[in-house]
C-alpha cells in the first residue's frame, strides 16, 4: 500500500474518501469486519495511504448509514445488519454483492411489489403530465436499446421509467422511495447481468404499464405493474 501522504489534492481526497467508504462497506457486509469489531483510524490511514481527515470523513459516512458507531474514549465499532440503513443505495449495492445477495434480491423485489403497483394505480388517477412524458421518453429509449442490444442504455432507461412512475403517483412519501427502487434496479442488473431483461417480452410488459397509466385505467395499471415485477422473480438458486 502507498505510504500516507497527509496532503491529498481536493479531487484526490474525494476519490480516496469514496474508495475507503466503498471498501470498508463491502468488508462489513461480507463479514470480513464482523459485528462489534473496532475500526482503528490509524490502521485505516496506513492501509489506504490516507490522512486522518479523510479517514474520519469516511467513517462519518459509514456511521450515517448505520454501519458503525463512534463514541468518545471508546472508538469506532462496527454494527450488526439490523442497524444498517437498509434502503441506502450503497448498502443495497454492498449487500447485493455480499454472501446473501440472493436474499437481498428477493427482499428488494418484495419492496417493489409493495410500492410500484400502488404507484401505478395512483399515477393513472393523478396523471401528472411531466412525469408521464418522462415515462414515455424512457420507454422509447428502452425500445431503442433493445433494437441495438445495448444493455447499459436499457438499464439506464429502465431506471428512469420506474423512477418517473413512482413520482407520477403524486404522493410525496411514495416518491421518496424512488431512490431504493433505482438502487435495486442497478444492483439487480449488476448481480444477474440479466440478458432476459433486454427482450421484446420485457418491453411489452413495460408498454402495458405505460398504456394503462395513460388511459387512466387504475386497475389495469396496478395489474400491469404487478405482472411486470412478478416476471422479474429471482431464480430458485438465488432466492
Amino acid at each position: 500500500m502507498p505510504a500516507p501522504s497527509g496532503g491529498e489534492s481536493r479531487a484526490g481526497g474525494r476519490n480516496l474518501h469514496a474508495r475507503i467508504v466503498d471498501e470498508l462497506g463491502r468488508l462489513i457486509v461480507t463479514g470480513t469486519l464482523g459485528d462489534d469489531q473496532p475500526l482503528v483510524p490509524e490502521d485505516i490511514g496506513r492501509r489506504f495511504g490516507a490522512s486522518r481527515t479523510v479517514v474520519r470523513e469516511a467513517l462519518r459516512v459509514l456511521e450515517s448509514k448505520g454501519m458503525v458507531t463512534a463514541r468518545p474514549r471508546v472508538g469506532t465499532w462496527t454494527l450488526p445488519p439490523d442497524d444498517w440503513d437498509a434502503i441506502d443505495p450503497d448498502v443495497i449495492a454492498w449487500r447485493m454483492h455480499g454472501p446473501n445477495g440472493g436474499h437481498q434480491l428477493r427482499e428488494l423485489l418484495e419492496l417493489r411489489l409493495t410500492i410500484e403497483p400502488q404507484a401505478a394505480r395512483l399515477a393513472a388517477q393523478h396523471r401528472r403530465p411531466d412525469e408521464l412524458s418522462k415515462m414515455a421518453a424512457a420507454y422509447e429509449r428502452m425500445a431503442d436499446a433493445v433494437d441495438r442490444e445495448d444493455h447499459e442504455s436499457f438499464k439506464t432507461a429502465d431506471c428512469e421509467f420506474h423512477a418517473a412512475l413512482i413520482r407520477a403517483s403524486g404522493n410525496a412519501l411514495i416518491a421518496q422511495l424512488q431512490v431504493p427502487v433505482v438502487a435495486a434496479l442497478n444492483a439487480r442488473g449488476e448481480l444477474l447481468d440479466a440478458p432476459g431483461d433486454l427482450s421484446v417480452s420485457t418491453l411489452v410488459l413495460h408498454s402495458r404499464v405505460l398504456t394503462m397509466v395513460l388511459a387512466k385505467n387504475a386497475d389495469g395499471a396496478e395489474t400491469a405493474s404487478r405482472r411486470l415485477l412478478e416476471s422479474m422473480a429471482p431464480t430458485p438458486d438465488l432466492a
